[in-house]
């Protein structure tokens, strides 16, 4: 029969981990990771390409519904016609009258829209808002990653300023160049 004091010597001596206990804990632990991290990773990268293809196609959604109650795309400064970014904003989140002139409340002749709620979606690749409006498709793009987004006046077409690498990155696959349909 042990002695008391050989029974407390005993339970007191065992205080710490063995070095192979740490060593399959931490085992363990670097097998979950290398199964989890990768997942996350590609759950990010759905969600921003998912994110993208969706905000695509409520712009597009919202240039068509425009584009149906003016007999023109949005884009264009009303007063010289010209390619106008701010304008192109404005006319999809404010109300607009028919040519175009935009105001925050409703009321005649500003009955038309809004197209979107506010804020305007931002890239996601370089986080900005902005948008740069050519009129015709032909017409040069700007500084790669000085927009967000790129609007044909004339042809209502709808873009990403990204490459087609930045879109790779994150999940995003590029068909109809010309209209740069995000599907």
């Amino acid at each position: 029969m042990k002695s008391a004091h050989a029974h407390r010597k005993s339970r007191s001596t065992r205080t710490a981990f063995s070095l192979v206990e740490l060593v399959m804990v931490v085992t363990i632990i670097g097998m979950i990771s290398a199964i989890a991290v990768p997942r996350v990773a590609a759950a990010a990268q759905f969600a921003a390409a998912n994110s993208l293809r969706m905000t695509m196609t409520n712009v597009r959604k919202a240039i068509d519904s425009y584009y149906a109650e003016h007999s023109a795309y949005p884009g264009a400064d009303p007063s010289t016609k010209s390619p106008d970014g701010v304008d192109f904003v404005d006319q999809l989140l404010r109300y607009s009258d028919e040519s175009g002139k935009t105001q925050d409340t409703y009321g005649y002749p500003y009955i038309y829209g809004p197209y979107l709620r506010a804020p305007f979606p931002t890239n996601p690749i370089n986080k900005l808002n902005t948008v740069h409006v050519k009129s015709a498709p032909s017409d040069p793009d700007p500084a790669a990653g000085s927009v967000g987004w790129i609007a044909v006046l004339s042809h209502g077409y709808f873009m990403i300023d990204a490459s087609d690498v930045q879109l790779a990155d994150i999940g995003v696959e590029i068909k109809y160049r010309t209209k740069l349909r995000v599907e």
